[in-house]
C-alpha cells in the first residue's frame, strides 16, 4: 500500500504507532529532515528508519541539503524514473525534481523545493540552512518547458502554487514583502501549463484542500484516496476524525456520545504537549464502537494533529 504525509521535520512517531511493512511506501511531502545535520546524527537516524521495515518517498523541502549535494548518495532508476539512494539505506528514496514516476498506475510530477521565511534568522544564530533550498531559474525553465501543455495524473511539491497561499497560517511579525515567493510564481505557471487531476503539498502545517490542491502535514492518508490512516483504532473501533466540537460531548451537565448519547464512552486524550488547554482529542464509544475526533482542538503552532 502506498500512503501520503507532509512534512515530519525528523519526527517519525506518526509511522511509529502504525502496522506498515516492508511491501508499504510512505510519500513525505518535504522537510523529512533525515539529510539535516549531515553528520553522525543524520546516520543514527536513518538506522532507525532502515529498521522500520518501510519505505520512504522524500521530497525535497527547504529544511534539508539536497541528496544529490551529498557524495554518498547515487543516481538509479526506480519507478520509470530517477531517484536518489544510499547503498546502505535502500528504503530512503529521495525524488528528483522534474521527474515523472509511475506510482499506484499513475504518472506523478514531482516539483520540490521553497524559500525558508526564517533564512536570515538561521543564517544569523547557526542553525542549518542550504543554498539550494529553491529551484534555480534554469531547473524551473526545463520543467516547465519539458511538461508544457501535457497531462500527468498527480503533482506533489513541497510549497503550493501563488494561487492557493494559506495566508491564514502565515508566521505573524514576517514582513510577506521581503519573502521570496518565486518558487510559488513558478507553480503558478505549473498550474497554469500543466494539466493535473490531483495536487499534494506539505511546507505550510496545516491540512485543507481547495479545488484539487491538497494541503498534508501530520496526517497520514492512503495516496490519491481521500481515506486518513489509520482507519481503525487499536480495538477495531472506526476512527472519524473531526467529527463534532469538544462542548457537543455534554448533556445535562454530563459527558456523553456525540452520536447516540450513550454514555458507555471513554475520553482519549492527546500526548500533553501539542495542544494548548484541555488536551482532550476525542470520545471513544463502546456502543458505537467509533471514535468521535473533536475538531476544536487546539493545537500548538507547527504540532501536527493526533488523530
Amino acid at each position: 500500500m502506498i500512503y501520503i504525509t507532509g512534512d515530519t521535520h525528523r519526527d517519525f512517531n506518526r509511522l511509529c504507532k502504525n502496522n506498515f511493512n516492508n511491501d508499504d511506501m510512505v510519500i513525505i511531502l518535504g522537510d523529512a529532515g533525515i539529510n539535516y545535520f549531515l553528520n553522525e546524527e543524520d546516520e543514527e537516524l536513518k538506522e532507525y528508519l532502515n529498521n522500520l521495515n518501510i519505505k520512504l518517498f522524500c521530497i525535497q523541502g527547504n529544511h534539508e541539503e539536497r541528496p544529490e549535494n551529498i557524495p554518498t548518495y547515487k543516481e538509479v532508476t526506480m519507478f520509470d524514473g530517477k531517484v536518489f539512494i544510499e547503498d546502505k539505506f535502500p528504503n530512503l528514496i529521495f525524488a528528483k525534481n522534474g521527474e515523472v514516476y509511475s506510482i499506484d498506475d499513475k504518472k506523478v510530477l514531482v516539483i520540490g523545493g521553497a524559500y525558508s521565511v526564517d533564512k536570515y534568522y538561521r543564517m544569523v544564530y547557526g542553525y542549518q540552512w542550504f543554498k539550494d533550498e529553491q529551484l534555480n531559474d534554469k531547473e524551473k525553465e526545463e520543467i516547465l518547458e519539458k511538461y508544457k501543455g501535457k497531462h500527468v495524473d498527480i503533482i506533489l511539491s513541497h510549497t503550493c502554487p501563488l494561487k492557493y497561499e494559506p495566508t491564514e497560517v502565515f508566521m505573524s511579525g514576517i514582513d510577506q514583502n521581503k519573502i521570496d515567493k518565486s518558487m510559488e510564481e513558478f507553480l503558478n505557471k505549473i498550474l497554469e501549463n500543466v494539466d493535473c487531476d490531483k495536487w499534494y503539498c506539505g511546507h505550510y502545517h496545516t491540512e485543507k484542500q481547495i479545488d484539487k490542491l491538497e494541503f498534508m502535514f501530520g496526517r497520514i492518508k492512503v495516496f490519491n484516496k481521500d481515506e486518513y490512516y489509520p482507519k481503525y483504532n487499536k480495538d477495531g473501533y472506526e476512527i472519524i476524525r473531526d467529527y463534532c466540537k469538544q462542548d457537543d460531548i455534554y448533556r445535562n451537565n454530563d459527558v456523553c456520545c456525540p452520536k447516540c448519547k450513550g454514555n458507555n464512552i471513554i475520553i482519549q486524550k492527546g500526548n500533553g504537549e501539542y495542544i494548548y488547554g484541555l488536551d482532550e482529542i476525542a470520545i471513544i464509544c463502546n456502543d458505537c464502537k467509533k471514535v468521535y475526533g473533536f475538531s476544536d482542538v487546539k493545537y500548538r503552532p507547527n504540532c501536527p494533529r493526533e488523530l
